[in-house]
């Protein structure tokens, strides 16, 4: 369908084919030829939006869209650009429980509820924040409301932080708030006292150290685009990007999935003891996908998954807080893995097993370690693994004395 010269927009009845703005519960579809702003703040939680046209959060005002499911199909989602991010705050949250419906997205993705598929072309790009992790400037002692980082950074009341282990525990980590930030002196005050000790200091031990800086690392967790699940049964959101094919009355259509997220933070998605990841690629081995300069954490499942897909881009994203795997590759195909930042990854606490024989799967990046499917062109460097079960990096190995 050629796509219509005008502009359509939610919250304007006449825009939409019944005469009204969509309801609570209702059904929304965005139809081929469309260019549909997203313009609420909040909306209704809608049942399923099917986007077959184009889809785009409005720039100049803070909007949050609430759904069960949102399939992009034949068209495409849209928040912010690359030349001209989003500026205002953008959200989008999952709502659903463990037992809620779920719906088979075509012949594609895995039957599944509180779900984003996208088959098409998903877009979203927030404001930079200019710094992904600082480190501490001076221990921050346990039971302080307060730490030191350096000067200079982008962080104001309400920005949440993750401080990673400084001990050999993964479970010694601090998830607080800001309640202000000294810009001169680095000085942060949090919203709760920290529960373990973290070490810190002025400089660097990296000269002391062949380059290791040892001083405890500060993640930085928001961002002003943002997807995350409602909290209930923890059961979190999903995300998945992957191919299909479709055959209606004898035409066969080819579908290849394509999502580049920059500067988006992800919360409280994955779902337990499965391998819905909070953010998921499976078979989506055509079109190309980034993941930069983004943040996932708090999850009751993984991270970050990579399953029998190709041509994709993990770089420069903090990954806090999920069970038992943080990010995971299997069966990949042309994907580089580096500047990301794993830690909190802890063990499942649900999963029951006999411990004394059975060791779970966990670790921070298991690069096609889980299963014999092979991988290839794979290149991960410059990763940081802190505060993980079982090992920071899990890959395959080979046998003794072969080394080819």
């Amino acid at each position: 369908m050629a796509k219509e010269d005008r502009v359509r927009y939610w919250n304007v009845s006449d825009d939409w084919p019944a005469g009204k703005v969509p309801e609570e519960g209702e059904d929304v579809h965005i139809e081929p030829g469309w260019s549909m702003v997203f313009n609420l703040n909040p909306s209704p939680v809608y049942k399923l939006i099917r986007v077959n046209g184009n889809l785009t959060f409005e720039n100049t005002t803070d909007t949050h869209l609430r759904c069960k499911h949102l399939f992009v199909r034949a068209g495409e989602l849209n928040i912010g650009t690359a030349e001209y991010p989003m500026e205002k705050n953008a959200r989008l949250t999952l709502y659903g429980e463990r037992n809620a419906e779920t719906i088979v997205y075509d012949n594609a993705i895995e039957a599944g509820n509180k779900l984003i598929a996208n088959v098409n072309k998903v877009r979203m790009y927030g404001k930079s924040r200019g710094w992904q992790l600082t480190r501490l400037t001076a221990p921050a002692p346990r039971g302080a409301s307060e730490l030191y980082v350096a000067t200079g950074l982008d962080l104001g009341a309400g920005d949440r932080l993750g401080l990673l282990p400084t001990s050999y525990s993964p479970h010694a980590i601090d998830d607080v708030f800001v309640s202000s930030y000294d810009n001169e002196t680095g000085r942060v005050t949090v919203n709760s006292s920290l529960s373990y000790y973290h070490w810190g200091q002025a400089t660097s031990t990296g000269p002391d150290y062949n380059g290791l800086d040892m001083r405890g690392e500060v993640l930085l967790l928001t961002r002003n685009v943002k997807i995350d699940a409602e909290d209930v049964e923890s059961w979190g959101g999903q995300i998945i990007t992957g191919d299909t094919i479709e055959v209606f009355d004898g035409v066969t259509t080819s579908r290849a999935g394509s999502t580049v997220m920059d500067n988006v933070e992800i919360f409280n998605c994955s779902q337990i003891d499965s391998e819905h990841a909070a953010l998921r690629f499976e078979s989506a081995a055509t079109a190309y996908s980034s993941i930069t300069n983004s943040t996932l954490h708090n999850g009751y499942g993984w991270g970050l998954s990579v399953v029998s897909s190709a041509n994709i881009l993990v770089a420069n994203n903090n990954l806090f807080k999920f069970r038992p795997m943080g990010l995971v590759l299997s069966g990949a195909r042309n994907v580089t893995v580096e500047g990301n930042v794993v830690s909190g990854i802890v063990e499942r606490e649900t999963l029951e097993y006999d411990s004394d024989h059975v060791v779970d799967k966990g670790g921070g990046y298991s690069i096609c370690a889980l299963d014999a499917t092979p991988c290839s062109d794979i290149k991960v460097r410059n990763n940081i693994a802190a505060g993980v079960v079982y090992a920071g990096f899990v890959t395959i190995g080979h046998d003794c004395g072969v080394y080819d």
